[in-house]
């Protein structure tokens, strides 16, 4: 590891011992980095660093590829209103050990905007955000969570609650496989959901090298069906970022194309929030496309910078945070049609540029991380 990427990985490890560090940073591979070098470097067992980047062989890391730097304690900032007891029942431990883990004399006297280091270890077991209550011997209630604590997993965690079976749990949080992440919150019940795609045209960006036989055969049509839509006067004439409609059959389209995820859906965050959705990381500037057809509109948010909401025409609501622009205004959209580019807006400020990606089916959030996986959006 070349020296002042060194002195940046020791930085980071300042930073996590002291903060939060618990899925908050990432670190970019440089030429010569190796997995174990790394984890040894930042303080953290190479199986941790292995686990939280979902790699099927932590041989292959290359240059430019951001890693997930797994962390140990959650950094909470008391916000009006908050009481020990309430942040302590958030997080599904006690009061108690809050007051010990921070060294507090009177955990009646806690102030706006003081850190409070919750344990990574002290999560348990909630019925639904505003309880603290631990396993219980009721089935539990429509919304009931769990924080995973060092040691568990899928079945560990079914087998505290009567009537929920892991593959409930799989569903409700899309998990494919049995990996799950200590911190992350998991609900016990619900459905789960995979997207299917909407019917009629597609919008397709050409890319460098393809011609319309390549475009023709990826989407199983022919050239004369793209020239007689697209009103093309010569086939062998498209250029790079020419913008073809695609006739016919179901589409779902990647947001960003290929890009680098796994599957943080429930991660901690700031402020007692907890990840909604999957980052995916690519270059900065990489179109952000519509996934399906649908009416999108455009915000401005202080969390989620410049956003796309899109009501899709499959019944999903679709936001894309992060992004550095827009592409035009609100409107009706088909699958495929360029919506932004990708960037750090909002609180994505300092991090490697990505796309948060979350999907909406009947008002709640449901893992976009299956549907990734399906269509094939992983770099």
């Amino acid at each position: 590891m070349p020296e002042s990427h060194r002195v940046r990985a020791l930085i980071v490890a300042a930073i996590i011992s002291m903060l939060v560090g618990l899925f908050s940073l990432d670190y970019t591979v440089e030429r010569g980095d190796t997995l174990s070098q790394i984890a040894r470097e930042l303080n953290i067992p190479l199986s941790d660093l292995i686990e939280a980047n979902d790699l099927s062989n932590p041989d292959l890391i290359h240059p430019g590829q951001v890693l997930v730097v797994p962390g140990r304690d959650i950094i909470h900032v008391v916000t009006r209103g908050e009481t020990l007891t309430k942040i302590a029942a958030a997080y599904g431990t006690t009061g108690r050990v809050l007051a010990e883990a921070n060294a507090l004399s009177n955990p009646d006297l806690i102030r706006i905007g003081q850190e409070i280091t919750v344990p990574g270890n002290a999560a348990t077991a909630v019925q639904g955000s505003n309880s603290g209550t631990s396993a219980v011997a009721e089935p539990v209630r429509s919304g009931a969570f769990h924080i995973v604590k060092s040691g568990e997993n899928i079945e560990s965690i079914a087998a505290k609650y009567p009537g929920v079976t892991a593959a409930t749990i799989r569903s409700a949080n899309g998990i494919v496989g049995n990996t799950v992440y200590t911190g992350t919150r998991l609900f016990l019940d619900g459905s789960g959901y995979v997207a299917e795609g909407t019917e009629g045209e597609l919008s397709y960006t050409v890319k460098k090298g393809e011609s319309l036989g390549s475009i023709a055969k990826q989407h199983a049509t022919s050239v004369s069906q793209l020239v007689s839509i697209n009103n093309l006067s010569n086939p062998n004439l498209i250029r790079s970022g020419q913008v073809l409609q695609i006739p016919g059959g179901s589409s779902w389209v990647c947001p960003v194309g290929k890009a680098s995820f796994f599957n943080d859906w429930g991660f901690p965050r700031s402020g007692g929030r907890y990840h909604e959705g999957t980052d995916l990381f690519t270059g900065r500037g990489t179109p952000v496309v519509a996934p399906v057809s649908g009416d999108v509109e455009f915000i401005v948010g202080v969390i989620g910078g410049n956003q796309f909401n899109l009501e899709g025409d499959d019944g999903v609501r679709y936001l894309g945070s992060h992004m550095d622009s827009f592409n035009g205004k609100s409107r009706h959209v088909k699958a495929g049609e360029v919506l932004g580019y990708v960037g750090t807006s909002g609180n994505a400020a300092g991090t490697s540029p990505h796309l948060h990606l979350g999907m909406y089916l009947s008002g709640k959030a449901v893992n976009p991380y299956p549907s990734l996986l399906k269509f094939d959006c992983r770099r």
